[in-house]
């Protein structure tokens, strides 16, 4: 029986999440490396996960690991403390409220839109000097930037759907389920000023990339993930945003790769103009989203139901 840690204070819930995120860590890179040393020997995995893999079999190879550690760690972690603290997952975590056709398809549009402004913000943040000390967060982005262009190479269907899979799906569901989920569930459940909890959630989302070129674009991505869940108060609208986000970079890519397209977006510079209205696009998605906000207490809806008092429970919350 595991004990309820939801009467503690926010500050050791941190703690405790932050105990079992460096556990499933653990856990999930020994598994990657147990079960793919079943194919080659340790010291070559452990050679193909720190290079750029080259041939289709190393990408998949690469591609595994990324998923496995992804579920493990950060869906991992949302589903053991949302059991920890409530014993319902799913309420805890934000999925028995079914988003709105409407909010899904503004979500949707959002993203789109932000696009351009999206790549004025890497641009931008490539600008920003790195003092001598700090120079190996730029090493380490460029190498993880080597790593997805690797990645991304190629034009066949199935790394194509791989890609879609392991860097779209997987990230969506696992980030969203720790990220916004449990974290900054836990926060907006704590009384945490919204526009705080929102921001730094976006910040820490930022930073556990280690992405130094992409900082600020994964931090205003973060927020509006965040401020979605506020928003609707369903973790499924803001999966859904994100499954959008990676994905047309993933498309975008397969569509170059195989001369659909004939440049490639990533590598692309807009006009100041096509940023502002990238921007005033966006800012009007939001704008509609904030408007149909409707009000929630998320103390209330992320906490384990009365099932004594609340005997409609299963049937009002259906999947």
């Amino acid at each position: 029986m595991i004990p309820s840690i939801s009467k503690f204070p926010l500050g050791i819930r941190l703690i405790i999440i932050f105990a079992v995120f460096c556990i499933c860590a653990v856990l999930s890179s020994g598994f990657v490396f147990s079960f793919l040393a079943l194919f080659d020997t340790t010291e070559n995995v452990k050679a193909l996960l720190s290079g750029i893999p080259g041939t289709q079999a190393e990408k998949y190879a690469v591609l595994f690991a990324q998923g496995v550690s992804s579920l493990g760690v950060f869906a991992g972690t949302a589903l053991l403390v949302g059991k920890m603290e409530t014993g319902f997952i799913s309420k805890r975590l934000g999925l028995t409220v079914k988003p709105a056709l409407k909010f899904i398809v503004v979500a949707v549009l959002a993203v789109l839109a932000a696009q351009v402004f999206t790549q004025f913000l890497v641009e931008l943040n490539q600008k920003i000097p790195l003092p001598g000390g700090l120079s190996f967060l730029r090493e380490e982005a460029n190498q993880s930037e080597k790593l997805i262009v690797a990645l991304l190479s190629g034009s066949s269907w199935s790394i194509f759907i791989a890609n879609a899979m392991v860097l779209a799906v997987v990230p969506a569901i696992g980030e969203e389920l720790f990220f916004r989920g449990l974290i900054l569930g836990d926060l907006l459940k704590s009384k945490v000023n919204p526009a705080v909890a929102i921001i730094s959630t976006g910040l820490l989302f930022s930073i556990s990339h280690f992405e130094f070129d992409n900082l600020l674009a994964i931090w205003a991505l973060g927020t509006f993930l965040g401020y979605l869940y506020y928003s609707s108060g369903s973790l499924w609208l803001s999966v859904a945003a994100h499954f959008t986000n990676n994905f047309l970079v993933i498309l975008f890519k397969y569509l170059y790769n195989s001369g659909y397209i004939k440049s490639d977006i990533a590598e692309a510079s807009f006009p100041l103009y096509a940023v502002v209205i990238s921007f005033a696009l966006f800012m009007l998605c939001l704008f509609v989203i904030n408007k149909w906000r409707p009000a929630i207490d998320f103390n209330v809806q992320l906490s384990a139901p009365d099932l004594d008092g609340e005997e409609d429970y299963d049937n009002s919350n259906q999947e």
